[in-house]
């Protein structure tokens, strides 16, 4: 069970290094507090009727509010509704607005979306020579879509992909691109273009060393290195795809 404060502001359902990671990594570095609640993946634990009552899709993450009673899934809206508690400076004048709004919605919907075609080509593709020319179509956007973000943390003032600084971007970013070079276990990305992505490495390596990160990380049995050339989950790897 995850540490957390005596007020305790939400429930977080999830699983090791699935997409409840980044939405941990908001959480602690806020200093909000919360309770961990793990879901068996493996074991059918997202088919399980009261789980399915809180996101009918039953997939993590879900992200309870204890005051409001509330349920909230999907990554990005839960990362939304956070970054206008932790970081309402980004969301202050238009511009500001659009960017985190542009660049979280680039991240949920074209990253993460294409990752997941990554990840789970047989669905998309049952037959091996198409399902082999899938994952190399992808694996070409995927490269193009981090030159993309390569060029916004372009912009001389830090490390993070906004010139404002910190946001819920950064996480959810670096844990992408984590699991880019870890899954699927038989065809991962381990070698990215590091040469041609300087300030995504930079970015990664700045938020790597912060412990609030570090410690969101080993709630979910994550050690070692975290986003460049990363270290697999300390435990068996069922428990982080699903299959039994």
């Amino acid at each position: 069970m995850t540490p957390f404060a005596a007020d305790v502001a939400y429930r977080l359902y999830g699983s090791p290094d699935s997409a409840n990671l980044p939405v941990r990594m908001v959480l602690e570095r806020a200093g909000l507090g919360y309770r961990d609640v793990r879901v068996d993946r493996a074991g059918g634990g997202l088919d399980e009727p009261a789980f399915r009552r809180l996101n009918p899709q039953g997939l993590l993450p879900v992200l309870v509010d204890e005051r409001q009673g509330t349920a909230l899934f999907e990554t990005g809206a839960i990362l939304l509704t956070l970054g206008e508690r932790c970081h309402p400076e980004h969301l202050s004048t238009p511009a500001a607005r659009s960017a985190l709004l542009a660049w979280l919605f680039f991240l949920s919907n074209t990253l993460h979306a294409e990752l997941r075609l990554y990840f789970y080509t047989a669905r998309f593709a049952p037959e091996p020579d198409a399902a082999r020319a899938l994952r190399a179509q992808v694996h070409s956007r995927l490269l193009k879509h981090l030159a993309l973000l390569e060029a916004q943390a372009d912009h001389g003032r830090g490390p993070w992909l906004l010139p404002e600084g910190e946001s819920v971007l950064d996480p959810y970013l670096a844990c992408l691109m984590r699991w880019l070079q870890l899954y699927p276990l038989d065809d991962p990305c381990r070698e990215l273009p590091w040469e041609r992505l300087p300030r995504l490495e930079a970015l990664l390596e700045e938020l790597a060393a912060q412990p609030a990160i570090r410690r969101a990380a080993r709630c979910e049995d994550i050690t070692g290195r975290l986003f460049v050339a990363p270290d697999y989950p300390d435990l068996d790897l069922r428990a982080v795809t699903g299959r039994g």
